[in-house]
C-alpha cells in the first residue's frame, strides 16, 4: 500500500483499442442497450402499475370490508 503523499502506481493490462469496432460490434452493442432499455421500461411501469392501482386504493381513502359478525 502507498503511503499518504505517494500516489499508488497504475498498471496498464492492455493498450487502449487503437480504433473504433466494427460495424458488427456496434450493431450487437446497439441490439444489448435496446434490450436492456426495454426491461429496464417493463419493470418500472410494472411497478407503477402496482403502486398506482393496488397499494394506491388503500391510501387514497378505501374502507376495510368488514364481515358479518365481526366488530373491530
Amino acid at each position: 500500500m502507498a503511503a499518504k503523499n505517494e500516489r499508488a502506481p497504475i498498471e496498464r493490462f492492455a493498450a487502449a483499442a487503437p480504433k473504433a469496432p466494427g460495424p458488427t460490434v456496434s450493431a450487437r452493442f446497439d441490439e444489448a442497450t435496446l434490450r436492456l432499455a426495454r426491461l429496464i421500461g417493463r419493470q418500472i411501469a410494472r411497478e407503477e402499475f402496482e403502486l398506482r392501482h393496488c397499494n394506491g386504493k388503500r391510501a387514497n381513502g378505501a374502507t376495510k370490508i368488514k364481515k358479518p359478525g365481526k366488530s373491530s
